[in-house]
C-alpha cells in the first residue's frame, strides 16, 4: 500500500509534541517542517526564550532577512504543528555575529 510521502521532520514535528521531555525535539522539527528543507538547511532551532520565542540561527544575514519575513508565518505553522501557543514569535540571529 502506498502512503502520503512526507518528510522526516514532518513525522517527528507530528509525533514528538505528545512528549513533554521531547518539546525542544518538536519545536526544533516543526520549524524544520514549516520552513521546508531548503531553508532548514540554512538556519537551526538553538532554544526558546523566556517569552517564548523560537531563537533560530541563520547561516546568512540574507537568510537571516528571509526567516524575518517569513516569521509570522513559520510562527503559525510551528504552533499548528507542535500545538496552539507552543511559541509567541521567532528571534532570528546571524551565525557567528
Amino acid at each position: 500500500m502506498r502512503g502520503r510521502r512526507r518528510t522526516l521532520a514532518a513525522a517527528l514535528a507530528d509525533a514528538l509534541p505528545a512528549v513533554p521531555a521531547a518539546r525542544q525535539a518538536a519545536l526544533t522539527a516543526a520549524f524544520a517542517a514549516a520552513c521546508g528543507p531548503r531553508l532548514a538547511r540554512e538556519a537551526s532551532v538553538r532554544g526558546t526564550t523566556k517569552e517564548g520565542r523560537l531563537l533560530v540561527v541563520a547561516t546568512t544575514a540574507g537568510w537571516a532577512a528571509q526567516i524575518e519575513a517569513a516569521a509570522p508565518i513559520l510562527c503559525a505553522r510551528v504552533n499548528e504543528r507542535a500545538g496552539p501557543r507552543s511559541i509567541s514569535g521567532i528571534d532570528v540571529h546571524v551565525a557567528g555575529s
